[in-house]
């Protein structure tokens, strides 16, 4: 199966991480599709607010410390991943969402082969990287991957690398807006609202640079 990959990456803004990502993902055998309409900076007040709702109330408390101050990077994050989301519905089928610090492995298309033969038919969401050092298992990285249920409700690690099923995209693009979260968080919202099924690749077929060091944020 071909699954497009939305790529969260600002040519302009982002620029030496655009000229490093759009390369690396070509060479893993990738088409990116970039869907990055926002920058953080560049978001009046009015477009923040009809899409960030700081004081919107929920039947469970905030997650994060967080939730009634994002940045305006962590806003627009959430605002790019929508409108991912929202692509992705409308080409159809399952899609891959890549933050702009994402690092593959070489052979990432053959384990995501690999992986998409056994996913249960229930599946809405597996997450390929490691979620800042946490694994499901300690297993050497050269291990075939393997799928496991993850430990807790907060399946969302990290946004770095995620594989998202149509059905589960199509519930967000209703419920995400407006959105009280950053990212990570928001989506384990919007996870535990349609009940989905989440999933935990390992050994991981992805890297999060800013964690593990390869760059800095571009989060201010």
């Amino acid at each position: 199966m071909d699954i497009p990959a939305y790529v969260l990456c600002h040519p302009e803004k982002e620029k030496a991480r655009y000229e490093r990502l759009i390369p690396h993902l070509l060479e893993i055998g990738l088409k990116p599709e970039i869907c990055a309409p926002t920058w953080g900076s560049d978001l009046t007040v009015e477009e923040i607010f009809k899409a960030y709702d700081p004081y919107l109330v929920r039947p469970v408390p905030a997650f994060s410390f967080k939730a009634a101050c994002l940045s305006r990077g962590e806003i627009s994050l959430c605002m790019n991943f929508l409108a991912a989301a929202k692509q992705a519905v409308a080409r159809g089928g399952p899609a891959l969402i890549l933050e702009s610090d994402v690092w593959l492995r070489p052979d990432f298309k053959d384990r995501l082969a690999s992986i998409i033969t056994r996913l249960p038919e229930d599946w809405d969401y597996v997450s390929l990287g490691e979620g800042c050092n946490t694994r499901p298992t300690q297993g050497s990285y050269y291990a075939p991957t393997r799928l496991y249920k993850p430990p807790h409700q907060w399946v969302f690690r990290c946004t770095d690398s995620m594989l998202l099923s149509e059905k589960f995209l199509k519930a967000v693009t209703t419920t995400m807006t407006p959105f009280k979260e950053c990212l990570d968080w928001e989506l384990n919202w919007q996870m535990m609202l349609h009940r989905g099924v989440a999933l935990w690749a390992d050994p991981p077929l992805a890297e999060q640079g800013t964690w593990n060091g390869r760059e800095g944020t571009s989060l201010p």
